[in-house]
């Protein structure tokens, strides 16, 4: 693509993160009968676009994971499965949950090509449990010492606050039991401007230390990844004062 100050790259479209995340910020909305047709065609979107095949041929010597039951970063020409899309998509269509859940799964397995296409496989629910405590520890493990997580997607240490809070909450850990969740809030807390939004710098990324915008210049979007992190938390019931600021 060139443009008036030179030529840039696209690595790739976004259109099934984007669409799944659309479809859970409408359905949160409690608006379903005014806006029936478009949650329609975007679900039809998302049933469509889920990969149904594993790669052709021995993939597996040539160093492809499985993909049945993934959905991608853009659409299912891609080709490449990614385990976050996959997990915001199921949640919007959760009848395609048993292919799903072994793409999610597999990073963690020890061996993930003993998975082997048209091959259904059952996780008894001790080897759930198993992958979810795992998984809670990784996440505490690499907490910053300011309570806030680094992000390698988004910018960044509010994106990454808010997913990880979303994580720890949906295991079944709370601001009360859970030491993480607690210093994460106060990350938030202590980071909110005056003017009651929240706003970070993409310094923070190769600094790796939490850099808010100069001049502490709020940002829609990073407003609403605090808010939604501080929610997950429980913050409404214990003190609304912040979400209302």
């Amino acid at each position: 693509m060139v443009a008036e100050d030179g030529i840039k790259m696209q690595g790739s479209t976004s259109q099934e993160w984007d669409t799944g995340f659309a479809l859970q910020a409408l359905l949160a909305c409690n608006m379903t009968d005014e806006i029936g047709p478009t949650l329609k065609k975007g679900h039809e979107f998302l049933k469509e676009s889920q990969v149904k095949d594993n790669p052709s041929g021995d993939f597996k010597s040539m160093y492809r994971h499985i993909l049945k039951g993934s959905w991608t970063f853009a659409n299912p020409d891609q080709g490449w499965e990614v385990s976050d899309c996959t997990a915001e998509c199921l949640k919007v269509e959760p009848k395609r949950i048993f292919d799903s859940i072994n793409i999610i799964l597999s990073p963690q397995l020890l061996n993930p090509t003993e998975i082997f296409e048209n091959l259904v496989v059952e996780h008894e629910k001790n080897e759930i449990d198993d992958f979810i405590a795992n998984a809670v520890r990784f996440i505490e493990e690499i907490q910053m010492p300011d309570g806030s997580w680094y992000s390698n997607w988004g910018v960044c240490f509010i994106y990454g606050s808010w997913f990880a809070l979303g994580g720890l909450v949906a295991t079944g850990k709370t601001y009360n039991n859970c030491l993480a969740i607690r210093k994460a809030v106060e990350f938030l807390l202590n980071s909110q401007f005056n003017d009651g939004g929240w706003g970070e710098s993409y310094i923070s990324c190769p600094a790796k230390k939490y850099t808010p915008l100069e001049g502490h210049r709020s940002n829609l979007v990073h407003t609403a990844w605090a808010l939604m992190g501080l929610l997950y938390s429980g913050q409404a019931k214990r003190n609304p004062t912040p979400l209302h600021d």
